[in-house]
This record gives C-alpha cells, sequence and structure tokens, in this order.
C-alpha cells in the first residue's frame, strides 16, 4: 500500500470534516428559539447598494442631532456650504456676486416650525459680512431640484441675509446619516 494516496485520503475527510456546518451550534440556535435566528424584518442596512437606507436620525436622536449633518447647494452666481459643528449648530459659508463676495457665519437649527411642512428645513444664525453681522435663514427643502447643467439634486435652497437680495431657487445635496 502507497502512504501518498492514503494521506490524500486523509487530508480530504480532515477538510471536509472541517468545512461542515456544526450541528451542535444548530441545535444551540434552535433551542434558543426563532428570535435567534431570525433578522428583525424592521432592520435597515447602514448603507445599502445605492447609498445611505434611510435619512432619517434615531428616536432617541430627534433634539440632539441636526437633520443637517453637512449641506452643500449653489444657486445663479452663489454657493453654500455647512457643516454641523456639534448639537445643532453650524458653520456655514456663503459666495455669492459670482465668487467676489465671501462670508462666514454660523446657524441653528431650532426644530421644526409649527407652521411649515414637515418637508421644509429651517436654520437660523447670523452671517459675518464685511457690514458687520447680519441675521441670515437658511431654507431647506425636500423637493427635487434640477439646475442648470441638467444634474438632479434631492433639495432645494433658499437663503435671506438681512440687507441682501435674496438668493433663492437652488439646488442641493444634503448629508444623511
Amino acid at each position: 500500500m502507497r502512504l501518498t494516496p492514503l494521506a490524500a485520503i486523509l487530508s480530504l475527510a480532515f477538510l471536509a470534516a472541517c468545512s461542515a456546518p456544526d450541528k451542535n451550534a444548530a441545535a444551540d440556535k434552535s433551542a434558543a428559539g426563532p428570535a435567534a435566528t431570525a433578522t428583525p424584518s424592521t432592520a435597515e442596512p447602514a448603507v445599502g447598494p445605492d447609498g445611505p437606507a434611510s435619512a432619517k436620525i434615531g428616536a432617541d436622536q430627534v433634539g440632539k442631532v441636526s437633520p443637517v449633518p453637512a449641506f452643500k447647494g449653489f444657486g445663479e452666481h452663489w454657493s453654500i456650504d455647512i457643516q454641523a459643528t456639534g448639537e445643532m449648530n453650524h458653520k456655514v459659508e456663503l459666495t455669492w456676486g459670482s465668487g467676489s463676495e465671501k462670508a462666514s457665519g454660523t446657524a441653528r437649527y431650532n426644530g421644526q416650525p409649527a407652521d411649515a411642512p414637515s418637508t421644509l428645513i429651517v436654520l437660523s444664525g447670523e452671517l459675518q459680512t464685511k457690514d458687520g453681522a447680519k441675521p441670515m435663514t437658511i431654507e431647506i427643502s425636500q423637493k427635487e431640484c434640477i439646475d442648470d447643467g441638467d444634474n438632479k439634486h434631492m433639495q432645494s435652497v433658499d437663503v435671506s441675509v438681512d440687507g441682501m437680495d435674496k438668493l433663492s431657487g437652488g439646488c442641493g445635496d444634503l448629508a444623511v446619516y
């Protein structure tokens, strides 16, 4: 008898035993009940093949986390960049006048206004302009917007700053959790 075929047979038997499902583990799962083996039907993956599964924050985050973690928007001759800085506060960078004017500021999400539709997010704050601090309101609507280059965006944006013409008709993209 040759040892090489015997060693090959024993190696294959060993590999088959190692790759076989553990019957004891399956018995443990079935003994624990269906909750241990079933995947909850309400669970959504954090990120799927098409991006984030949901743009909603968890119930435990309401009142603690802004619905605007980050936003980039633009309109004709203007752009806005918003970054959450913690809690409900945001850093805002606004450029207008075809890039000739730039200012930074802060804005805060104060919750959903009572008379506003649920598709509207309002941030209030002030912009530090060359003429001093000016009150500012940013309105981000959950409505589709097509820019001049025929690119589709999921949000539209309007910016109002005291002493300036309203920057309206902008398109943008809201980051999601």
